[in-house]
């Protein structure tokens, strides 16, 4: 059904894990009935529920629409995509918070030191509610995980049993080399896993108890439920922006010849659009592309998906022959305020580390977008500015924007100024990347 946001119309498709289009199967023919030519495309990344996509999305378009003109307005459509995704209840991020203290270290190096915040973890009766709608038909196997969680029984076979449900919870294969470092833990030896991930586990926050000789070992195994869950979300972004939203886009696109597509993407949502490029009929390159502009929000994906040399098994990212599914600039934000991408992603990847390896190569080798941006040479720093900016982007070429001056709010204790993005100078890049509105 059509509403409104800011005076522009909006709707909203969903789509499985599998990426199979559950609703807002007649949007191309709507948009075409609504004669709109320019539309934009946003998608969550973590998230408990649709309600919370739906608050974004208001507050984005909201934005976004109070920068365009009454006829810009009139010429243009929302959409908001909706999938199945999860966020551990601590990790909710607040709606206000203090600066994060910029760190004196280099942005690409970044610290690995974990800041060791403490309290608010919720119960495994909480994290159950969380994520069983996340892992449809496995809502039992999830139970069964957090009653672990919760018990925390001094017995090994009863570790391994919750290794085993939480591997389980991991079903789609990963097609990007340079993003599959969680993987690890899938075949690691238990023991590796358990002390890996602990440390990654508040050191006065987490699952340990004083009497229980395990606890160290439970904190790893809460861990490692973070970890391939939200590996599991991170590779589903890609299933269902690859299977069901470019796919979508090209009926789209064959419905309304000449539609202006416009693909912002938060968090695990950047590579949900981002993966959307790979799932566009062939025919869709080049000036041919419906997909006028890609803009990646604090992207919780590897840098290197559209490396063409990256330190993968092939050489090249992922999404290295995806570049001319754009016609139009290439945008992402990075902040090394944000935790989440910044000391989380990389250190999730641990059990990928080799022996020799410098803690400045590790962060590089498992780094993410969101942190230091687009990996590779040709790509472009420009500073985060103001509505009214001009920013000059061209098509085909990658944008790093630095936003360590607008996202930099901490939110959160996991994830920092990671979900901070509700500002009018993000929105105002998402206008300025979609060049053409204006002429």
């Amino acid at each position: 059904m059509e509403s409104q946001i800011g005076g522009v119309p909006y709707w909203e498709v969903e789509f499985d894990a599998k990426g199979v289009l559950r609703r807002g199967g007649n949007l191309p023919e709507t948009i075409a009935t609504a004669g709109l030519r320019e539309l934009f495309v946003f998608s969550h990344g973590w998230n408990s529920s649709f309600d919370g996509a739906r608050e974004l999305y208001s507050a984005m378009f909201g934005l976004i629409a109070g920068m365009l003109s009454t006829a810009q307005r009139a010429n243009t459509g929302f959409v908001g995509v909706l999938w199945p995704a999860l966020l551990f209840p601590e990790d909710s991020p607040a709606d206000i918070g203090p600066p994060v203290p910029r760190s004196s270290a280099p942005q690409v190096l970044g610290a690995l030191a974990s800041p060791h915040l403490a309290g608010g973890m919720s119960s495994g009766a909480d994290l159950a509610k969380a994520l069983a709608p996340a892992f449809p038909n496995q809502e039992e196997q999830v139970e069964h995980i957090c009653q672990l969680l919760d018990r925390q029984p001094q017995d090994r076979d009863r570790l391994l049993e919750f290794l085993r449900l939480a591997k389980g919870l991991v079903t789609t294969s990963s097609g990007a080399p340079e993003d599959g470092g969680e993987a690890a833990a899938l075949s690691a030896p238990p023991g590796r896993v358990f002390d890996a991930m602990a440390a990654l586990a508040p050191v006065d926050g987490g699952s340990a108890q004083p009497l229980n000789p395990f606890g160290r070992m439970w904190q790893g195994a809460r861990e490692a439920l973070r970890v391939l869950s939200y590996y599991e979300m991170k590779e589903r972004a890609g299933v269902v922006g690859r299977d069901g939203l470019g796919s979508l886009l090209g009926q789209v696109a064959h419905t309304i010849p000449g539609v202006r597509g416009h693909l912002l993407g938060h968090s695990f949502g950047a590579r949900l659009v981002s993966f959307a490029l790979k799932g566009l009929p062939a025919q869709w390159r080049g000036a041919n592309s419906p997909v006028k502009s890609l803009y990646l929000v604090q992207g919780a994906f590897s840098h290197f998906a559209f490396a063409s040399r990256a330190p993968v098994r092939d050489g090249a990212g992922a999404l290295a022959d995806c570049a001319d599914r754009v016609d139009g600039p290439l945008v992402c934000t990075f902040s090394e305020a944000d935790r989440a991408v910044g000391w989380w992603y990389p250190n999730a990847s641990r059990l990928a580390w080799q022996d020799a390896e410098l803690l400045d190569r590790i962060n590089y080798r498992w780094g993410a977008m969101g942190y230091d941006g687009y990996q590779q040479s040709d790509a472009k720093t420009v500073t985060m500015a103001g509505q009214g900016t001009d920013y000059g982007f061209q098509p085909g070429v990658f944008y790093r924007l630095d936003a360590n001056d607008v996202i930099k709010r901490n939110l959160s204790r996991f994830a920092q100024a990671h979900s901070d993005i509700r500002h009018p100078e993000v929105a105002w890049a998402a206008v300025s990347a979609a060049r053409s509105l204006g002429r």
